[in-house]
């Protein structure tokens, strides 16, 4: 389409400054030039655009945060279906090994004069394994214990019991107990707790406490007279037990 003239009508190149039937000025103000063929107005390509929809954050947020706790909670099921590190190898009972440290202690806890002998850190395991008489449901323990076991380190003992679990294989609750004197008598008191390899704050650990507990029911003497001990030291490669004269 060429540029019109508004006298004649003729239809003119747009180049052109005169009409060329005519000659006459031609009036470019008042004609607007048709767009390039293909053309589209930015303001009509804005409208074509289909708005968007707006991201619902809180729903991805929430979404995140149930997979974490997924996630956690799985892992926390498959930490407490593992040994614990460390692990001490099954040992069988003993009962002379148990008999000769039970009158030890006894013999130590009533004595006139000061008293006082070292356990082999891998006798302490056997003298648990052979003065603890496991029983299953309904008895000491409320699960079905399989074996005990005690792994001294460094100023605490740590203390466990394996236990089958009804469909669920076995698992094991673990205590780590320092000594302490309190009173003017040695009780041992938990630092830490676990199942498997699963830490527990002690706070959070009263099921694994219940488990344990069973072992304190079945030492109850031997306990007794440790309790009446004036030191006891516990070093990875043994236990020290002393006693002072009695007055």
């Amino acid at each position: 389409m060429g540029l019109p003239c508004t006298a004649c009508g003729f239809d003119n190149d747009p180049t052109r400054v005169y009409c060329h039937s005519c000659g006459v000025k031609l009036d470019r103000v008042a004609t607007t030039p048709p767009a390039p063929t293909g053309y589209t107005h930015p303001t009509d390509i804005l409208k074509s655009k289909a708005r968007r929809a707006p991201v619902n954050w809180g729903g991805f947020f929430g979404l995140f945060a149930k997979l974490a706790l997924l996630s956690a909670l799985a892992a926390a099921v498959y930490l407490a279906l593992l040994p614990p590190l460390g692990l001490p190898t099954p040992v069988k009972a003993d009962a002379g090994l148990a008999r000769r440290y039970s009158s030890l202690v006894e013999q130590s806890s009533f004595a006139v004069s000061s008293r006082g002998f070292g356990v082999p850190s891998e006798e302490i395991n056997q003298w648990l394994v052979s003065s603890v008489q496991l029983q299953g449901e309904g008895g000491t323990f409320s699960l079905r214990p399989e074996r005990v076991y005690a792994v001294p380190g460094d100023g605490s003992i740590r203390i466990g019991l394996e236990t089958a679990l009804p469909g669920a294989g076995r698992t094991w609750f673990e205590g780590d107990f320092v000594p302490v004197r309190i009173g003017g008598s040695y009780t041992l008191r938990p630092r830490a707790y676990s199942l498997g390899r699963l830490p527990v704050p002690v706070p959070l650990g009263w099921f694994v406490a219940n488990q344990l507990a069973g072992l304190r029911n079945a030492l109850r003497v031997p306990l007794e007279n440790l309790a009446a001990a004036s030191e006891i030291k516990v070093k990875p490669d043994k236990v020290s037990l002393s006693w002072s004269a009695q007055p």
